[in-house]
């Protein structure tokens, strides 16, 4: 029946199947919530677990997936040939979410067939892909209101609050190393200019909107050929945030050379992918954004990627209690990679805000 010794509690199963599961089994490669596929006689779907170590009040990702899908479903005669959305699915009772015995809260999702992720883009053409999924996607949520959504995690996306805890740990007694003064000589560089974006917001000159949250590479689902994207899955940090928040960090994900983060000798920000990225998500999100705000795109692009490493590097310093499922050698090889990654793009500034302005 499964694949995994850990399997779904039988309580959660008989909310969504009508008859017995004929399949389990572990889906993806997630690193916060168990999420499965699940199928049935009649019909197969994801199924997860959210965190709540991670989400501290999960009941906010249900409500922010139903609004979601609500409004997806009421724009459905817009939708591109081939594309897919990720619908919430109702228990057998009515309801969009379960919780089991142990208090956890399960919901589930619909899966989409045929379909597969990337781990790095290899060509110009996926590039162009990426970027027009998540043209695609902000454009059919621009007319969602942002406030009636809240937000999934707490403090996320926000440097200052992540500059906080970093400095909160103060001198963390640790074995020196090439590594470890290479990032906090790079936070102390570069911490200076990574609160723009927040700045930018309190003066009203940027606006908050509904985002996807985590565009990633792996978050976009292709085809089985690998050439068309057909979906952007992964929706637990759907809420209120910044456009140029994604943007860059689809950016970061797609034009790190090769994806390679665990060599953080090779991070290299890619020139031709971030211009294909750019072409793909314009020709798709037309002119959402206005002359003022598209300009914050390059701060969205270092922000993110200086984020990222000092988060990795803020968990490190506090033995891998975020990222669980890396070992802590590998968590300093990836913020390393960050800010390596950081000073490409930095010495690379005015050929990405060419391809910006267009």
């Amino acid at each position: 029946m499964t694949d995994s010794s850990s399997t779904p509690p039988r309580q959660i199963l008989s909310a969504y199947c009508a008859t017995p599961a004929e399949t389990i089994s572990r889906l993806g490669e997630g690193n916060i919530n168990d999420t499965y596929l699940v199928r049935s006689r009649n019909h197969s779907f994801v199924l997860q677990r959210i965190n709540g170590d991670v989400f501290p009040d999960p009941d906010i990702l249900i409500e922010n997936l139903r609004l979601l899908s609500a409004h997806l479903q009421s724009r459905r005669a817009d939708s591109r040939e081939q594309w897919e959305e990720l619908r919430l699915l109702p228990t057998l009772h009515g309801t969009f979410a379960q919780r089991d015995k142990r208090g956890a809260l399960w919901r589930a999702i619909s899966y989409i067939e045929n379909s597969c992720t990337l781990s790095c883009i290899e060509t110009a053409r996926q590039a162009e892909q990426v970027g027009e999924a998540l043209g695609y996607f902000h454009k059919r949520v621009a007319d969602l209101d942002s406030e009636k959504m809240q937000i999934p995690l707490p403090g996320f996306h926000q440097t200052r609050i992540y500059l906080q805890q970093y400095d909160q740990l103060g001198d963390v007694p640790l074995k020196s190393s090439a590594a470890t003064s290479f990032c906090r000589e790079s936070i102390a560089r570069e911490r200076a200019g990574m609160t723009i974006l927040e700045d930018a917001l309190d003066r009203n000159s940027i606006r908050q909107r509904v985002v996807h949250g985590d565009p990633k590479v792996g978050n976009i689902l292709f085809d089985k050929t690998g050439k068309e994207s057909i979906a952007i899955i992964d929706l637990d940090t759907i809420g209120p945030g910044l456009l140029q928040h994604d943007i860059g960090d689809c950016l970061r994900s797609v034009c790190n050379l090769k994806n390679r983060e665990n060599t953080p000798e090779k991070s290299v920000f890619d020139l031709e992918l971030c211009k294909n990225v750019l072409r793909g998500y314009f020709q798709e999100a037309g002119n959402g954004l206005a002359l003022s705000e598209r300009n914050f795109i390059f701060e969205g692009l270092t922000t993110i990627t200086f984020e990222l490493g000092l988060r990795f590097f803020t968990d490190f310093l506090q033995g891998g209690i975020y990222f669980k499922n890396l070992n802590v050698e590998e968590i300093l090889s990836r913020a390393v990679a960050q800010f390596v990654l950081l000073q490409s793009i930095f010495k690379q500034e005015q050929s990405i805000r060419r391809l910006i302005r267009g």
